[in-house]
């Protein structure tokens, strides 16, 4: 029996989307009732390079007649710098933020910040349609109502330990296969390689699927060892302390990039990697394409391999498919211009949205169209470019084997495409999933949450990897604290919210 949390199977799975239109449609979204303007704060994952006024930005512009004033953060500081601007009541027309699973979102629509959506939904059915029917029901508040515009994500989004299949062959390394190989391997690499980083990361969820290894969903309530019928936090699960103290350990010896937690910006370790600069890395399962056509560029032996799941254990941690997301301001002037605009990106828009633009990101052969890679394109319209002007996508869209396959070819590693989805399969072939049900909700975690985790806990969770003082018995102590500071409530209220303690899942099946 299929539980309350778990995805239903409506929604169109691997699908290749067909094109309503073509990029060069003129009936665009403001129709005969001229341009929509709206202003537009969002978060960049790249770097925050982007440049208004872009060719991208005028080609989106005149097509979907909009003038659109977008602004981004990066998103390593968004959450801080936006809590400022829900604060001050200035709200953008358009805004990305973490939906009602957040407490400080969830207070700004229940006090009449965002417009409700809902007959917007019915007006324009490739918006309703772009997100799976479970999961507009989720997003519902307690009256029935919805006011967030989730951007939609794959579930199964591996995060491959990646490295030099050239390097190892030069050297005689053979790729770990167990957590215990791991480091001994790393030292390896560190005595071939001296001039390299043996082994780097992003941040510490760039680990997850290190985490399957060792048992664990990681950032996950899931149920205690001593009762399965009680969700415990993170910071409670034994195995993810140990994992903690696992990258404490490499840090310590050397094994681990020193620049990982000193270095903020959360694109460094693919940086490095791309440019030769480390032999092992943590990446997005995606990137293998981009991160080859780089290395080549540098030594044209470059081979990218990735590392099977470590031991028995090792899977995919499974992420809930909403990243974020946008509201649209309670004030905006011109809701219903904005809203035949976001229904043109998904119809007659559809091509710009995917492709870009002919010949600047992609190429039309008799083959059909085959995307420019990243750095082979003008600057002006690389991912750093083109991100910040990105709105929504249909889930059908989030995991599309023929849109990836080209990527390689246009890579020129074709052979390496087959070899890839090899090791996504391997990936998610264990599944570790959060079972917390994001819509359950604590009064004193939404009240104090932030500050208790603020006040005991994250003086361990962000500083045991680089800071080899911190012992277990600290974070015990820790840990011990923030229960009996409130806690131990929060733990109470969750489980007694969430009926349904069972494994869900969201892959549609």
């Amino acid at each position: 029996m299929v539980s309350r949390r778990q995805f239903l199977s409506g929604a169109a799975v691997l699908a290749t989307v067909t094109v309503a239109g073509c990029a060069g449609k003129d009936d665009g979204a403001g129709g005969g009732d001229g341009a929509v303007s709206f202003t537009y704060l969002r978060p960049t994952w790249g770097p925050a390079t982007y440049t208004k006024d872009g060719p991208f930005e005028k080609a989106l512009e005149k097509q979907g007649k909009a003038d659109i004033d977008v602004q981004i953060i990066p998103v390593i500081d968004y959450d801080t710098k936006v809590n400022t601007i829900l604060a001050s009541g200035d709200i953008p027309d358009v805004i990305w933020g973490s939906g009602p699973s957040s407490a400080t979102w969830k207070e700004a629509q229940d006090e009449g910040a965002f417009l409700p959506i809902d007959d917007y939904l019915e007006q324009y059915p490739a918006l309703r349609e772009a997100v799976p029917e479970s999961i507009w029901k989720i997003l519902k508040d307690e009256n029935g109502d919805t006011y967030f515009i989730p951007n939609l994500i794959w579930p199964q989004v591996p995060f491959f330990l990646c490295y030099r299949e050239d390097l190892f062959e030069k050297a005689g390394i053979e790729p770990p296969t167990t957590v215990d190989e791991f480091a001994p391997t790393v030292a390896k690499v560190k005595s071939a390689f001296p001039e390299q980083v043996p082994f780097t990361m992003g941040y510490e969820w760039s680990a997850k699927e290190i985490a399957t290894s060792f048992g664990v969903s990681m950032f996950s309530w899931e149920p205690s060892p001593a009762d399965p019928d009680l969700l415990i936090p993170w910071y409670m699960k034994e195995p993810e302390v140990d994992m903690y103290f696992w990258f404490q350990d490499l840090h310590k010896r050397g094994l681990l990039d020193p620049d990982y937690g000193v270095n903020k910006e959360p694109n460094f370790a693919d940086d490095k990697f791309k440019a030769g600069k480390s032999v092992m890395v943590i990446s997005h399962w995606s990137s293998i394409p981009d991160a080859t056509t780089q290395l080549r560029s540098i030594d044209k032996n470059a081979k990218v391999g990735v590392v099977s799941p470590l031991g028995e254990l090792g899977g995919n941690r499974l992420v809930f498919p909403v990243d974020r997301g946008f509201y649209v301001s309670g004030t905006m002037e011109d809701p219903d211009g904005f809203f035949r605009f976001l229904n043109w990106t998904l119809t007659d828009g559809s091509e710009l949205r995917r492709w870009g633009i002919r010949d600047k990101t992609f190429t039309v052969s008799e083959d059909g169209k085959e995307p420019i890679p990243d750095n082979e394109r003008e600057k002006a319209f690389q991912g750093p470019q083109l991100e910040p002007m990105g709105f929504l996508g249909p889930f059908s869209e989030k995991l599309d084997w023929d849109i990836t396959k080209l990527a390689f070819e246009a890579a020129k590693i074709p052979d390496r495409f087959d070899y890839v989805k090899g090791k996504f399969d391997e990936y998610c072939a264990q599944d570790y999933p959060d079972y917390r049900d994001p819509t359950v909700r604590s009064a004193v975690e939404d009240k104090k949450g932030t500050q208790l985790y603020e006040d005991y806990l994250q003086k361990v969770a962000q500083s045991t990897i680089i800071n080899h003082d911190v012992s277990r018995d600290d974070w015990r102590k820790a840990v011990d604290k923030w229960r009996a500071a409130g806690g131990d409530q929060i733990i109470d209220e969750i489980n007694t919210a969430q009926k349904d303690k069972s494994k869900p899942s969201y892959i549609p099946r």
